[in-house]
């Protein structure tokens, strides 16, 4: 091992050592006050916040922002109208979409449409999402998707085709969506045929990384149960998500012809394809053994990042240290996307609620969940904050706030302190949670994080020992959405 490596490994262990013997467990869910919102109240962005997180705020008080000289203003705007989901925007978000000069309001206000999800706006929509720039097209045939619906799907098939591989890939995503057994409105049987053959033709063509995932995405999460020669073809692709998605979708069809195909990828270089191959075959009662331990954490993941004092000012995107019992995760958070989300989580980091904590559900291949003070799923800081639903994708590595359950429908402004961090896309959940932040060291941390039987005296659940604000690990993120995309695929495809 080399000197370094050994000053690492020795570093966390000391810093386990002490955090083991010194943290008292957080107990209860009382005694916690929502936090103080860190934007000026007396600026444009906090005035908007102060409407925005009352939910009974009229629509009309916050669209005069949509006029804004100002493009972050009012497309701020356009998000918060979007966060109210009062059917009483649509007019104001529709002629934003339609006049403002700025793309980025354009695609802001086309996104919260597809938020507030009102059929209504299913026209100009579908207008948008054939006929606009990239960016607004992108947003807009997300919407669609949200809103769903036979005549959203039609449009939907149509934009699967787009010039741009951003929009192809939003199209996908959309159908998805639109199609899962869950949605609001059910499909016609034809046109969810219809739409198998149409993601199944774009596949076959499609050559752009991104937009090849998400469609094997789509097909894998909504038809697989008419694209399962489609999906036997993407296993051996190259792209791991590709092969991913695909031994996912057969999974779902458990039928035990399709083993022969599944079990050729039982010894894929991916873990994660691993986990479904595994998962896949189980669901067949195929006793084929899979390898499916998580890569080693590297020795450069137990290094301890300094910490900050709690008096810091933020920053545009403070990173968030997690020293677990397996190695050090870093955050960077988002608040230009979810502002009071990550004061919140940092109110409750700074108070070192999290420290101690237990990941009480841990699920490979799909996320790592803690941040309850009961370790049981069901606690919480003694307060809820408002969703803040933003144009960021649940990819691999993104951190979001967990969500109360009324059935299988998540109650969207339910959140307090329990969080997720994802260990492949989870695209599905784009609707209703919100998306603050993003792994930027220690990935392979959070793979090595193990699931837990509550039952099981003998061993121990992986721990959250210490979470604390830290130095910046890495260079601050100029763009979000491009940051997550590239980390996806290796690269940037555009």
């Amino acid at each position: 091992m080399h000197c370094k490596a050994m000053l690492a490994s020795a570093a966390l262990a000391a810093a386990v050592s002490v955090m083991a013997t010194k943290a008292a467990p957080v107990v209860g869910a009382t005694g916690q006050a929502p936090p103080t919102p860190s934007a000026r109240t007396d600026s444009p962005l906090g005035k908007i916040g102060i409407l925005e997180r009352n939910r009974k705020t009229p629509p009309a008080r916050l669209a005069v922002y949509l006029n804004a000289s100002d493009p972050e203003i009012a497309a701020r705007a356009a998000i918060a109208l979007g966060r109210l989901r009062n059917a009483a925007a649509v007019p104001g978000l529709e002629r934003a979409m339609r006049t403002a000069h700025d793309a980025q309001v354009k695609a802001a206000a086309a996104f919260a449409l597809g938020v507030i999800a009102d059929p209504a706006s299913s026209a100009a929509l579908t207008d948008f999402a054939l006929h606009g720039s990239p960016p607004v097209a992108a947003a807009a045939a997300d919407s669609l998707g949200r809103i769903g619906g036979n005549q959203n799907v039609t449009a939907l098939i149509a934009v699967l085709y787009a010039h741009d591989p951003l929009v192809r890939g939003k199209a996908a995503v959309g159908l998805a969506e639109a199609a899962f057994p869950n949605a609001s409105s059910r499909l016609d049987v034809p046109l969810q045929q219809a739409a198998a053959r149409a993601l199944g033709s774009a596949l076959n063509v499609e050559r752009d990384e991104e937009a090849k995932w998400r469609m094997a995405w789509a097909l894998s999460r909504s038809y697989a149960a008419y694209g399962s020669s489609m999906l036997r073809t993407l296993l051996p692709d190259r792209e791991e998500l590709v092969r991913l998605f695909a031994v996912r979708g057969l999974g779902k069809l458990k039928d035990r012809s399709l083993s022969t195909s599944v079990r050729l990828l039982a010894r894929d270089p991916s873990w994660r394809v691993r986990v479904e191959v595994r998962n896949a075959l189980a669901g067949v009662r195929d006793p084929t053994v899979v390898d499916v331990t998580a890569p080693p954490v590297p020795k450069s993941d137990m290094a301890v990042p300094k910490e900050l004092p709690t008096s810091a000012p933020f920053g545009d995107h403070p990173q968030v240290a997690i020293v677990t019992n397996k190695g050090v995760i870093v955050l960077e958070l988002f608040p230009d996307q979810a502002p009071y989300n990550v004061d919140n989580f940092l109110h409750l980091v700074d108070r070192k609620f999290y420290d101690n904590l237990q990941f009480f559900r841990v699920i490979a291949d799909f996320v790592i969940q803690g941040g309850d003070p009961t370790n049981k799923g069901d606690g919480g800081p003694g307060y809820t904050v408002p969703a803040e639903q933003n144009p960021l994708e649940q990819l691999t590595g993104v951190i979001a706030l967990g969500l109360d359950y009324d059935g299988k429908k998540p109650l969207v402004d339910s959140g307090g302190s329990q969080y997720y961090i994802t260990q492949s896309p989870q695209l599905h959940l784009d609707e209703a949670f919100t998306t603050f932040g993003r792994v930027v060291k220690g990935m392979a941390v959070v793979d090595a994080i193990a699931p837990h039987d509550q039952g099981d005296v003998k061993t121990k659940s992986d721990v959250a020992l210490h979470v604390y604000r830290c130095v910046p690990v890495t260079p601050q993120s100029a763009d979000a959405e491009r940051i997550l995309r590239t980390a996806e695929i290796g690269y940037d495809a555009r």
